[in-house]
């Protein structure tokens, strides 16, 4: 049985818990970033290394948001599939 997005949210971590070093994080962390809804974009959320990967998207869409991010690239991975396939975060009411 896979993980529902509130299991794998809870498993985030907070920015301030890695350092960045070089062009990446210690330890590794991979974020999940939200695209905005005007951009075209076929999938709105991402997910790769950060800060690497959100500086890439920032400057294809001028603009994302870090949502979450973990320790674990597999949970990025998930939680990205997962927000694609509904759209919505979780409490929200409205697509991001």
């Amino acid at each position: 049985m896979r993980d529902s997005i509130e299991e794998i949210i809870r498993r985030a971590i907070s920015p301030s818990c890695v350092r960045v070093k070089g062009r990446l994080t210690h330890p590794p962390s991979y974020g999940v970033y939200a695209i905005p809804a005007n951009r075209g974009a076929t999938r709105r959320y991402r997910f790769g290394n950060y800060p690497v990967r959100m500086q890439e998207l920032e400057r294809e869409y001028e603009h994302c948001t870090l949502k979450h991010l973990f320790l674990s690239r597999t949970d990025a991975i998930a939680l990205s599939s997962m927000l694609n396939a509904n759209k919505v975060l979780p409490g929200s009411h409205q697509d991001i």
